[in-house]
Protein backbone atom coordinates (compact mmCIF):
# COMPACT_ATOMS: atom_id res chain seq x y z
CA UNK A 1 0.00 0.00 0.00
CA UNK A 2 1.68 3.12 -1.17
CA UNK A 3 1.74 6.07 1.28
CA UNK A 4 0.65 9.64 -0.01
CA UNK A 5 3.40 12.02 0.26
CA UNK A 6 3.68 14.18 3.31
CA UNK A 7 3.83 17.25 1.39
CA UNK A 8 0.59 16.77 -0.12
CA UNK A 9 -0.78 16.79 2.78
CA UNK A 10 0.73 19.54 4.09
CA UNK A 11 -0.43 21.44 1.26
CA UNK A 12 -3.83 20.15 0.85
CA UNK A 13 -4.34 21.53 4.66
CA UNK A 14 -2.54 24.77 3.87
CA UNK A 15 -5.76 24.93 1.53
CA UNK A 16 -8.13 24.06 3.46
CA UNK A 17 -6.97 26.56 6.40
CA UNK A 18 -6.79 29.49 3.57
CA UNK A 19 -10.22 28.86 2.40
CA UNK A 20 -11.67 28.63 6.22
CA UNK A 21 -9.87 31.51 7.27
CA UNK A 22 -11.16 33.67 3.61
CA UNK A 23 -14.73 32.30 4.80
CA UNK A 24 -14.08 33.83 8.22
CA UNK A 25 -13.49 37.07 6.85
CA UNK A 26 -15.94 37.24 4.32
CA UNK A 27 -18.25 36.74 7.29
CA UNK A 28 -16.55 38.80 9.65
CA UNK A 29 -15.90 42.30 7.72
CA UNK A 30 -19.06 42.87 6.87
CA UNK A 31 -20.37 42.44 10.57
CA UNK A 32 -17.63 44.58 11.74
CA UNK A 33 -18.25 46.97 9.07
CA UNK A 34 -21.77 47.40 10.76
CA UNK A 35 -20.95 47.38 14.44
CA UNK A 36 -18.61 50.77 13.06
CA UNK A 37 -21.49 52.06 11.07
CA UNK A 38 -23.74 51.64 14.28
CA UNK A 39 -21.31 53.57 16.61
CA UNK A 40 -20.71 56.46 14.11
CA UNK A 41 -24.38 56.44 13.92
CA UNK A 42 -24.94 56.73 17.38
CA UNK A 43 -22.11 59.95 18.11
CA UNK A 44 -23.89 61.42 15.53
CA UNK A 45 -27.64 60.27 17.05
CA UNK A 46 -26.80 61.80 20.30
CA UNK A 47 -24.46 65.37 18.67
CA UNK A 48 -27.42 66.17 17.32
CA UNK A 49 -29.93 65.77 20.75
CA UNK A 50 -27.14 68.03 22.36
CA UNK A 51 -27.92 70.76 19.98
CA UNK A 52 -31.76 70.29 19.09
CA UNK A 53 -33.23 70.85 22.41
CA UNK A 54 -36.42 70.51 20.48
CA UNK A 55 -36.20 66.99 20.30
CA UNK A 56 -37.58 64.50 22.38
CA UNK A 57 -34.99 61.84 23.22
CA UNK A 58 -32.19 60.74 20.70
CA UNK A 59 -33.16 60.58 17.05
CA UNK A 60 -32.29 57.43 14.99
CA UNK A 61 -29.21 58.08 12.37
CA UNK A 62 -28.55 55.65 9.81
CA UNK A 63 -25.43 56.33 6.95
CA UNK A 64 -26.35 54.33 4.17
CA UNK A 65 -23.53 52.70 2.07
CA UNK A 66 -21.00 49.90 2.61
CA UNK A 67 -18.54 48.92 3.11
CA UNK A 68 -18.61 51.87 5.83
CA UNK A 69 -15.20 52.12 6.77
CA UNK A 70 -14.63 52.53 3.03
CA UNK A 71 -16.85 55.55 2.50
CA UNK A 72 -15.80 57.00 6.67
CA UNK A 73 -11.32 56.67 5.07
CA UNK A 74 -12.92 58.34 1.76
CA UNK A 75 -14.92 60.94 3.63
CA UNK A 76 -17.78 60.75 2.03
CA UNK A 77 -21.47 59.21 2.01
CA UNK A 78 -24.09 58.49 -0.34
CA UNK A 79 -27.37 59.09 2.10
CA UNK A 80 -27.51 59.93 5.59
CA UNK A 81 -31.15 59.66 6.87
CA UNK A 82 -32.49 61.05 10.54
CA UNK A 83 -35.36 60.37 11.95
CA UNK A 84 -36.67 62.25 15.40
CA UNK A 85 -39.22 63.17 17.57
CA UNK A 86 -39.80 67.51 18.31
CA UNK A 87 -42.24 69.25 20.02
CA UNK A 88 -42.68 72.64 18.69
CA UNK A 89 -43.34 75.71 20.71
CA UNK A 90 -47.27 75.78 21.06
CA UNK A 91 -46.60 72.12 22.13
CA UNK A 92 -47.54 70.23 18.92
CA UNK A 93 -45.38 66.62 18.70
CA UNK A 94 -44.16 66.14 15.43
CA UNK A 95 -42.12 63.88 13.58
CA UNK A 96 -39.21 64.71 11.38
CA UNK A 97 -37.11 62.57 9.05
CA UNK A 98 -34.48 64.12 6.87
CA UNK A 99 -32.44 62.46 4.36
CA UNK A 100 -29.33 63.87 3.21
CA UNK A 101 -27.61 62.47 -0.06
CA UNK A 102 -23.89 62.54 -1.03
CA UNK A 103 -22.73 63.61 2.17
CA UNK A 104 -19.09 65.02 1.77
CA UNK A 105 -16.67 65.97 4.15
CA UNK A 106 -15.26 69.70 3.73
CA UNK A 107 -13.18 72.36 5.65
CA UNK A 108 -13.45 70.61 8.88
CA UNK A 109 -17.63 69.67 8.66
CA UNK A 110 -19.63 67.89 6.54
CA UNK A 111 -22.10 69.29 3.37
CA UNK A 112 -24.56 67.69 1.77
CA UNK A 113 -25.25 67.83 -2.12
CA UNK A 114 -29.11 68.02 -1.16
CA UNK A 115 -31.75 67.13 1.22
CA UNK A 116 -35.31 66.49 1.29
CA UNK A 117 -37.46 66.23 5.06
CA UNK A 118 -40.75 65.73 5.99
CA UNK A 119 -42.14 67.15 9.53
CA UNK A 120 -45.33 65.13 10.23
CA UNK A 121 -47.56 66.30 13.12
CA UNK A 122 -50.46 63.71 14.06
CA UNK A 123 -54.20 64.87 13.87
CA UNK A 124 -54.43 64.34 17.34
CA UNK A 125 -51.41 67.30 17.88
CA UNK A 126 -53.26 69.39 15.69
CA UNK A 127 -57.07 69.76 17.39
CA UNK A 128 -56.93 72.47 19.66
CA UNK A 129 -59.62 75.01 19.87
CA UNK A 130 -62.17 72.75 17.57
CA UNK A 131 -64.50 71.59 20.36
CA UNK A 132 -63.51 68.24 22.72
CA UNK A 133 -65.82 66.41 20.51
CA UNK A 134 -64.07 67.60 17.02
CA UNK A 135 -61.80 64.53 15.30
CA UNK A 136 -59.44 65.29 12.93
CA UNK A 137 -58.53 62.85 9.96
CA UNK A 138 -57.72 62.05 6.14
CA UNK A 139 -60.73 61.77 3.34
CA UNK A 140 -58.06 59.91 1.47
CA UNK A 141 -57.90 62.55 -1.47
CA UNK A 142 -54.96 64.22 0.31
CA UNK A 143 -57.35 66.47 2.17
CA UNK A 144 -57.96 67.04 5.58
CA UNK A 145 -61.84 66.03 7.07
CA UNK A 146 -63.00 67.93 10.18
CA UNK A 147 -66.17 66.21 11.95
CA UNK A 148 -68.18 67.95 14.57
CA UNK A 149 -71.31 68.25 16.11
CA UNK A 150 -73.04 71.59 16.19
CA UNK A 151 -76.27 71.54 19.23
CA UNK A 152 -76.44 67.81 18.70
CA UNK A 153 -76.32 67.79 14.93
CA UNK A 154 -73.13 66.03 12.78
CA UNK A 155 -70.88 69.01 10.78
CA UNK A 156 -68.40 67.53 8.48
CA UNK A 157 -66.16 70.17 6.66
CA UNK A 158 -63.19 68.68 4.28
CA UNK A 159 -60.32 71.24 3.95
CA UNK A 160 -57.35 71.62 1.41
CA UNK A 161 -54.10 72.50 2.92
CA UNK A 162 -52.01 75.26 0.51
CA UNK A 163 -49.04 76.83 1.22
CA UNK A 164 -48.31 80.10 0.26
CA UNK A 165 -44.59 81.13 1.18
CA UNK A 166 -44.29 80.57 4.43
CA UNK A 167 -47.79 80.31 5.70
CA UNK A 168 -50.30 77.35 6.15
CA UNK A 169 -53.57 77.41 5.40
CA UNK A 170 -56.29 75.17 5.35
CA UNK A 171 -59.03 76.32 2.71
CA UNK A 172 -62.89 74.52 2.79
CA UNK A 173 -64.28 72.53 -0.08
CA UNK A 174 -67.06 70.39 0.98
CA UNK A 175 -69.58 70.58 4.21
CA UNK A 176 -72.26 69.14 5.23
CA UNK A 177 -74.50 69.61 8.33
CA UNK A 178 -76.77 66.94 9.76
CA UNK A 179 -76.61 64.70 6.65
CA UNK A 180 -76.85 67.44 4.08
CA UNK A 181 -74.38 69.86 1.76
CA UNK A 182 -74.02 73.23 3.17
CA UNK A 183 -71.71 75.82 1.48
CA UNK A 184 -68.07 75.50 2.33
CA UNK A 185 -67.70 78.90 1.68
CA UNK A 186 -70.54 80.52 3.66
CA UNK A 187 -69.40 83.04 6.03
CA UNK A 188 -69.41 81.08 9.71
CA UNK A 189 -67.42 77.82 8.25
CA UNK A 190 -64.95 80.19 6.25
CA UNK A 191 -64.16 82.63 9.66
CA UNK A 192 -63.55 79.33 11.57
CA UNK A 193 -61.01 78.10 9.29
CA UNK A 194 -59.37 81.86 8.54
CA UNK A 195 -58.29 81.58 12.11
CA UNK A 196 -55.81 78.70 11.28
CA UNK A 197 -53.12 79.57 9.32
CA UNK A 198 -49.79 78.47 11.08
CA UNK A 199 -46.26 80.07 10.09
CA UNK A 200 -43.76 77.79 9.39
CA UNK A 201 -40.69 78.13 11.56
CA UNK A 202 -37.28 78.54 10.36
CA UNK A 203 -36.46 74.97 9.42
CA UNK A 204 -32.67 73.40 10.40
CA UNK A 205 -30.11 73.11 7.97
CA UNK A 206 -31.33 75.95 5.90
CA UNK A 207 -34.81 73.92 4.49
CA UNK A 208 -37.34 75.70 2.57
CA UNK A 209 -40.97 74.52 2.64
CA UNK A 210 -42.17 72.90 -0.86
CA UNK A 211 -45.72 72.03 0.14
CA UNK A 212 -48.28 69.93 2.38
CA UNK A 213 -49.90 66.80 2.55
CA UNK A 214 -52.26 64.96 4.28
CA UNK A 215 -52.61 60.66 5.08
CA UNK A 216 -53.08 58.52 7.82
CA UNK A 217 -50.46 59.42 9.88
CA UNK A 218 -51.55 63.59 10.18
CA UNK A 219 -50.49 66.75 8.37
CA UNK A 220 -47.17 66.72 6.72
CA UNK A 221 -44.64 69.75 6.18
CA UNK A 222 -42.28 68.55 3.17
CA UNK A 223 -38.85 71.22 2.81
CA UNK A 224 -36.24 70.57 0.65
CA UNK A 225 -32.59 71.83 0.15
CA UNK A 226 -29.35 72.32 -1.30
CA UNK A 227 -25.69 72.54 -0.72
CA UNK A 228 -26.41 71.79 3.21
CA UNK A 229 -23.79 73.03 5.46
CA UNK A 230 -23.83 70.30 8.57
CA UNK A 231 -22.20 71.66 11.97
Amino acid sequence: MMRRPAGGRRRRWLWVSLSLVTALLLVGLPVADRVCAALAEQRIAERIAARQHTLSGTPQVTIGGFPFLLNAARGAFPTVEVQADATTEEGRSVRATVELRDVAERDGGYEAASADAVFTAPFDSLGEGLGPDATLSADGAGRLRVEAEILGLPLTVVAEPRLTGRTISLVPVAASFAGRPVDPSGPRISAAFADRKVEVPELPAGLTPTRVSVDDAGVTLHARGDDIRLT
